[in-house]
């Protein structure tokens, strides 16, 4: 028969095994390799206004302004504690940022599927004219690279880019946010990439399109991921498609995908479109990972073993 002091004994141990396997798992740490936005000033020709490669070791809001360097207001970040290194002119690998969306700060909208994050918004693109400014006239392109050494392997772990014409801080809370990530499937658990309307508003994600990518990825060549969000000029619908990338990543040239997104919202009943009222667009990139919780069964055997702590503790006394 089985004694309370086992008991106790055997909870106790299961417990502290269990949160030491949790504990002993690495975390969540994707690698943005490159951020950029192309605009084309009121359908002109387009060009690159900013480029981020990650390379002066100093994390965001630090970053490069309007082709300059090491400007310390690039950028609006939530959720600071996510952003875990960016590697040095003289530091091997060279530009890279590495994030731990673990390390963020609670999400905004309760309905998604992610409790912590890190977003890191451009700035100086809210005003009219600006080089920055990407404005309803005008045509844009936000591009953000990623590494695929780190994948997503639970719902709720995600990176890549959005569109926002959010500025809470500038008493413009915005309707609409754009997302283009990279996570897994919260029916299927299959890895790919997702295209998102976030409504802060409402308090809802709309999830537009998912693309299974689990089979490429599981070859073992794909080394980069390129996250496009696009407009044309003159128009408020939004664009979205990915590259693959094998041996050598982007600068190596060898696709093995390209995809284009469906922006058709059945939600909406239309194509997906920004500026809802505002003049301006926000380009982003974001990295999000769930709170681990104990399981049930772990719980259970926390308090088998606090039970049996409490019979012996009562019989010492009794004694």
């Amino acid at each position: 028969m089985m004694t309370n002091r086992l008991m106790a004994t055997i909870g106790i141990v299961a417990t502290v095994a269990a949160y030491s396997c949790s504990a002993a798992a690495a975390p969540f740490t994707p690698v943005i390799d490159e951020f950029w936005v192309v605009k084309g000033d009121n359908g002109g020709p387009a060009a690159q206004t900013f480029r981020d490669s990650f390379n002066d070791g100093a994390l965001p809001p630090s970053g490069p302004q309007d082709g300059l360097g090491g400007n310390p207001d690039t950028y609006n970040v939530f959720g600071s504690g996510g952003l875990t290194g960016e590697t040095g002119p003289t530091t091997a690998p060279l530009g890279k940022l590495t994030m731990t969306p673990s390390n963020g700060d609670q999400v905004l909208i309760t309905t998604a599927y992610a409790d912590l994050g890190t977003v890191v918004t451009k700035l100086r693109s809210t005003a009219n004219g600006n080089v920055n400014s990407l404005e309803l006239a005008d045509s844009f392109e936000i591009h953000g690279l990623y590494d695929l050494a780190n994948l997503p392997q639970n719902t709720g772990q995600n990176f890549g880019i959005r569109a926002s014409d959010r500025a809470p801080n500038l008493g413009n809370e915005g309707d609409d946010t754009i997302q283009l990530i990279v996570g897994r499937n919260v029916n299927t658990g299959v890895l790919g990439v997702a295209l998102h309307e976030l409504d802060f508003g409402a308090d809802t994600i709309d999830r537009v399109d998912f693309f299974d990518i689990e089979s490429i990825i599981d070859g073992g060549l794909a080394t980069q991921i390129e996250l496009v969000i696009t407009k044309d000029a003159s128009t408020a619908e939004i664009g979205a498609y990915f590259t693959i990338y094998g041996a050598g990543g982007m600068l190596g040239g060898n696709v093995l995908l390209t995809h284009d997104m469906d922006t058709f919202s059945t939600e909406q009943g239309a194509n997906l479109a920004i500026y809802g009222g505002e003049d301006y667009t926000r380009a982003q990139f974001v990295a999000h990972d769930r709170v681990a919780v104990p399981a049930p069964a772990s719980l259970g055997l926390l308090g088998l073993g606090l039970a049996g702590l409490g019979w012996m503790r009562r019989r010492a006394a009794a004694r």
